[in-house]
């Protein structure tokens, strides 16, 4: 394998640096051991990072989920010479069903209940809730573990079984539509509409590394966004801008973002 310790030193976000210095890790241990393994659940900026590495070390990788609203996912690593792999044996799917009949759980319940148990993020991928229970994706060595030990949320009553990931029941995550009017897309001004700050002000919060477009670190205010991309505001949360159209009368342009709640 070639030597990728300068290819770390672009990487500014330090969280995405840790991430693929991890995923290489687990390259090492595959090409000395002759053994498959599975990465932790990381975000798709890393993913991209990741894989030139992983196609010049000779071994073979399949990402998983492949969910088209699918976020957070894992790289199973293994020998060249192997024909495939059961990715039962790396990640499965969990469904937590809300056996209460008066309060619905959102995404932070289910996520707060598992961190509550001592689960490491990064063995989990994305959460998708329905109305009386939720799918989550994540490593098959902990579910066991979940399964006997989760049995409330708050005061809900809960039960947890195992399940194939073909059969999580994804969708995109849960959002609110906000629409505004802007005299740019430039990254300052995006965010001073989003988090209803002045203009000087959001810039102050991008300069200082607080915001990220496409998972990566954006620090430049004049930095332009683009449909599609995905804006995380530390403190305030994630939005993607789910659509653009057109201009108003005095030349601003109307803009549609989600914001994951």
């Amino acid at each position: 394998m070639k030597d990728f310790v300068n290819y770390f030193d672009f990487i500014k976000d330090e969280e995405t640096r840790s991430s693929v210095r991890r995923i290489v890790d687990k390259i090492s241990y595959v090409n000395k051991n002759y053994l498959p393994a599975v990465t932790e659940f990381t975000n798709p900026y890393a993913v991209e990072l990741s894989i030139p590495i992983i196609k010049n070390s000779d071994i073979k990788f399949e990402l998983f989920p492949s969910f088209i609203h699918g976020e957070r996912k894992v790289f199973i690593l293994y020998p060249d010479y192997y024909d495939g792999i059961d990715e039962t044996e790396f990640i499965t799917g969990l469904r937590i069903f809300n056996r209460s009949k008066f309060k619905t759980l959102n995404h932070r319940d289910y996520l707060g209940a598992l961190m509550s148990l001592g689960i490491d993020r990064n063995k989990t991928g994305d959460i998708y809730v329905y109305e009386d229970y939720a799918d989550i994706v994540l490593h098959t060595d902990i579910s066991d573990y979940i399964i006997y030990n989760i049995e409330k949320i708050g005061h809900n009553k809960i039960e947890a079984a195992r399940i194939k990931v073909d059969d999580v029941a994804f969708k995109e995550q849960e959002h609110v539509v906000l629409n505004i009017t802007s005299s740019s897309m430039r990254i300052d001004s995006i965010v001073k509409h989003i988090t209803n700050k002045s203009r000087e002000t959001a810039a102050d919060m991008v300069k200082a590394g607080n915001v990220k477009i496409n998972w990566q670190a954006e620090e430049k205010t004049a930095a332009e966004v683009k449909e599609n991309d995905m804006i995380s505001i530390s403190r305030y949360g994630r939005y993607k801008v789910s659509g653009l159209s057109g201009m108003t009368k005095s030349g601003k342009y109307r803009i549609e973002i989600k914001h994951y709640t």
